[in-house]
Parts: C-alpha cells; structure tokens; sequence
C-alpha cells in the first residue's frame, strides 16, 4: 500500500511538474518577447522604451517625450540622423512642448504650446537663438523646416501647399493610439 501510494504520489508530481514547466516555459516566452519588443529598430513601429515617449510621423521625423511638466509629457519634434537608430536633432524652440500635429501628403504641420520652456532648463539659461514663433510646417523631402508666427499666416500657407482643410490631433492622444492600437497618421510604405 505505501508502495502504491508513493507511486501515485510521484505521478501526480510528474504529472503537475510538466504543468507547471509549460505554463513556465510561456511566462517565460513571454517576458523574453517583451523584452525583445522595446528594442525594435523599426521607425514605424518602435513607441519608446522606460525612460522616453515617441510616435512616428513621416520618415526622418517623429515626436519624442523625454521631460514630463506640469501639464503632462513634453513633446519635440525630432528628424532622425539614421531612421534605424535612436537620435537626431530637434527643433530649436523655446516653446515648451508640440501640441497638434497633422499630416497631407509628405507635409507635416504642427504647432507649439504657447507656454516657453522654463529659463532654468535652457541651455546656456538663455533664449538666443531659439525659435519663438508657434507654428511649423515641414516639407519632407525638401527637408525644409517653416516657422509662422501667426495661425492664420501658417493656415494661408498650408493652404497654398493644398491644405484647405487641416486636420489636427492632440500628441497625447496620438501617442495612446500608437503605443495601444499601433496606429499612425498615415500607412507608411512597407520595407
């Protein structure tokens, strides 16, 4: 009888073992995938990692958050060195933060916060140099970056690039749509 109940014993810890291993084993795929995943090199596919926020527009551009204020992430409007690596140059603007953007063709528009960014967290502690006006449109393939200081200046000008009818979208909630849905403005073209 204790032979047989030893018996049964091991079988159900066999039996459990290799249970517990496979659901292990997934757990374990699992985490392994979404390490895996904050490392993607994809442009049109990668929305950050811990320690920084970003959603793709046209190629070399994207938005970046690095800084949280008090009104929420601070958004910069970056064009990439390398479209594969992290990194580039932002936008010289002592606006604190992007807050709309759009997108028409290979047209990028999009404009500031009218709060500036503090002086204590300037370079130098200074404005010099730094783009004051609001409003940005980009010609991508120009790569040529237009500051307007008025929102109408900036309409009339999008609208002689043939955008009659600009559609504007919060960066916040562009970004939850991305990191959540995989989102984007636009299908960009497949690799």
């Amino acid at each position: 009888m204790r032979i047989t109940l030893l018996f049964c014993i091991s079988i159900v810890l066999m039996c459990g073992c290799s249970r517990i291993k496979s659901k292990y084993d997934t757990v374990k795929e699992r985490i392994k995938e979404e390490i895996n995943s904050t490392f993607r090199t994809d442009f049109y596919s990668d929305p950050g990692a811990w320690d920084y926020y970003r959603v793709p527009l046209i190629a070399p551009y994207e938005l970046c958050s690095t800084l949280w204020g008090d009104d929420g992430k601070v958004w910069d409007c970056s064009r990439r060195a390398n479209t594969d690596k992290f990194g580039g140059f932002t936008l010289a603007t002592a606006r604190r933060s992007v807050e709309s953007v759009g997108l028409h063709d290979s047209i990028i528009y999009l404009y500031y916060t009218e709060k500036l960014t503090p002086l204590k967290e300037m370079p130098s502690h200074k404005y010099d140099g730094w783009e004051m006006r609001r409003f940005v449109i980009i010609d991508v393939p120009t790569d040529s970056v237009e500051w307007h200081e008025t929102r109408e200046e900036w309409l009339t000008a999008l609208n002689k690039r043939g955008v009659s009818k600009p559609q504007f979208y919060h960066v916040d909630s562009l970004y939850d749509d991305f990191a959540n849905n995989r989102r984007l403005l636009f299908y960009p073209p497949k690799r």
